[in-house]
């Protein structure tokens, strides 16, 4: 996977009100963890923003602060529930030659032989925990859905991994699955509006009985 690289400022002052005046600059703050000390650090949110249309932890990011570079992963990260800004980012320091774990998205590809006879497409699990060196980063895993017929069921132990990738995700869980179209039945009458009914259904009975001896 070819590695993204941002421009990054280092940076002293870790308060709460050092990192506000930072996201005012048009700012993100950051900090990096790995081998030594954790470094402090910000980058440009409208940067980020352009090369990074959503946030995943499987792109390897150069981060340029100059006299130094650092080749990460994002491993967590702050969001504003109400902007949807970052408002802060946790970067994981790799090594060249040392195996790391992350998480990759799913993507299926193909339209179901199930679906197309009224069954329903179902992908319940979006992403997997993976192992491998860094070289050997696959941006996601991609999985043909073709075949599935209606009641049939795709498996992590049915898929296939990019060579050098070990998937650590449970090989139980179901990536995808073409359900059996649901039938809705139709509402059923309360009991008590059907005692309702049948009383009044039997005093029009009675009232055209009377009326008839009459």
């Amino acid at each position: 996977m070819e590695a993204k690289t941002l421009a990054t400022a280092l940076r002293s002052e870790r308060k709460k009100g050092a990192a506000r005046r930072l996201r005012r600059n048009g700012s993100i703050p950051a900090i990096v963890y790995g081998h030594g000390e954790p470094t402090a650090i910000s980058i440009n949110a409208r940067e980020f923003a352009t090369k990074f249309k959503y946030v995943s932890e499987s792109t390897i990011i150069t981060l340029d602060a100059g006299e130094q570079k650092f080749e990460v992963l994002i491993k967590d990260y702050q969001e504003d529930v109400v902007s949807g800004g970052i408002l802060h980012i946790d970067f994981y320091e790799i090594e060249a030659g040392k195996a790391v774990r992350t998480h990759i998205p799913v993507h299926i590809e193909g339209s179901p032989k199930g679906v197309r006879e009224g069954g329903i497409l179902e992908h319940p699990l979006y992403e997997l925990e993976i192992e491998c060196l860094p070289k050997d980063l696959p941006e996601d895993i991609k999985i043909d859905v073709s075949a599935l017929e209606i009641g049939d069921s795709l498996h992590i132990a049915d898929l296939q991994p990019p060579e050098g990738v070990t998937i650590l995700s449970n090989p139980d869980q179901v990536v995808a699955l073409v359900s059996t179209p649901r039938v809705e039945e139709e509402p059923e009458v309360a009991e008590e509006e059907e005692v309702e009914a049948a009383e009044e259904g039997a005093e029009e009975k009675e009232s055209e009985s009377e009326e008839e001896q009459e």
